[in-house]
């Protein structure tokens, strides 16, 4: 507190006390608790119409997510979630290269994700396809403004690995395709053994894009644009890595400069009143293509259908025609 200049923080005993007690002083709230908390603490600053920035994802449990947006709307001047990679600056560049026309349209797309230290026995966790999963479903949607129409997976525990949270499996691939015939590919896993490995591939009909090609620190972190005939084009660039002193999560030097932006976005947002960048609407269908994924996986790689609907409950029906949700 004295690093902040505060001599003391008020306290609340819950999050409608606070949103009583201290609604006329708010002008937004940050909620990063407990997954299994987010609905119930989110909840009461949103009716309030108090600007809610949220962590990822909505909640633990995909019935409860499709019943925490009908409660909110699909309003997006409400709740802000926290997805960074919609912030970092080397994946934006991708994607307006991927704008500018340069490796003409997406043939296919696979996102890496991979640790390299596992979260400590104590971390309470749904399965690794919901931890790591829902940031490249996330990311793959962003890249190509399209919703999966069929997802696969598998899960694996490998070699020399024992870490009693990942009960499904330290590594899965994800598949899937999309109604323009892209294939996708997410790749996840606890076990690089070389420094967290985030990348990006995106094939195109007219040549490659890479992003990331690192598996260590200090980077840097590489956009590679390559063309038809081999050669690297010269809208080709890094960007550089945050130097993040002390105990830190491994993926933080990646992604300091995302969450930065991410917050830095949320507060202009507050104070223009303009929509969310990031919202409940894009994290719910991240939520539901891991939820195939994760069925699959445990269905020994069984396809599961995945349909987006803009009216929310034709959305929610679907996910259950799907076998996505059980009522």
């Amino acid at each position: 507190m004295d690093d902040l200049g505060l001599s003391s923080v008020e306290t609340f005993g819950s999050a409608e006390a606070m949103c009583r007690e201290a609604e006329n002083s708010l002008d937004a709230v940050v909620i990063a608790s407990h997954t299994s908390d987010h609905a119930r603490h989110a909840l009461p600053f949103v009716e309030a119409h108090i600007p809610v920035y949220l962590e990822k994802p909505l909640t633990g449990d995909l019935l409860q997510a499709f019943d925490f947006v009908a409660a909110i709307g699909r309003d997006e001047h409400l709740l802000q979630i926290g997805l960074q990679r919609r912030y970092d600056p080397a994946l934006l560049y991708a994607r307006e290269l991927i704008e500018r026309g340069l490796i003409g349209s997406i043939r296919e797309l696979r996102c890496v994700l991979r640790d390299q230290f596992p979260p400590p026995p104590t971390y309470r966790s749904p399965g690794l396809i919901f931890d790591m999963g829902i940031h490249v479903a996330d990311e793959a949607m962003f890249f190509l403004d399209e919703f999966p129409d069929e997802v696969w997976a598998s899960a694996h525990h490998t070699k020399t690995y024992n870490n009693p949270i990942d009960l499904d499996g330290d590594t899965a691939f994800v598949t899937f395709t999309t109604p323009s015939r892209v294939v996708g590919r997410l790749d996840v896993s606890r076990t690089h053994a070389s420094g967290y490995n985030n990348e990006t591939y995106i094939i195109g009909t007219e040549g490659t894009l890479h992003v990331g090609r690192f598996a260590g620190y200090p980077g840097p972190i590489n956009v590679e644009v390559w063309k038809s005939d081999g050669s690297l084009h010269p809208g080709s660039t890094t960007f550089p890595m945050t130097t993040v002193e002390g105990p830190t999560p491994e993926f933080l030097p990646r992604f300091d400069t995302a969450y930065r932006e991410a917050h830095q976005a949320f507060r202009e947002s507050v104070r223009c009143g303009s929509p969310f960048r990031v919202t409940q609407n894009h994290v719910l269908d991240a939520q539901v293509m891991v939820e195939a994924a994760h069925r699959s996986a445990q269905d020994r790689g069984k396809p599961y259908r995945t349909t987006f609907h803009e009216d929310l409950p034709a959305y929610r029906n679907a996910c259950i025609g799907h076998g996505l949700i059980e009522v």
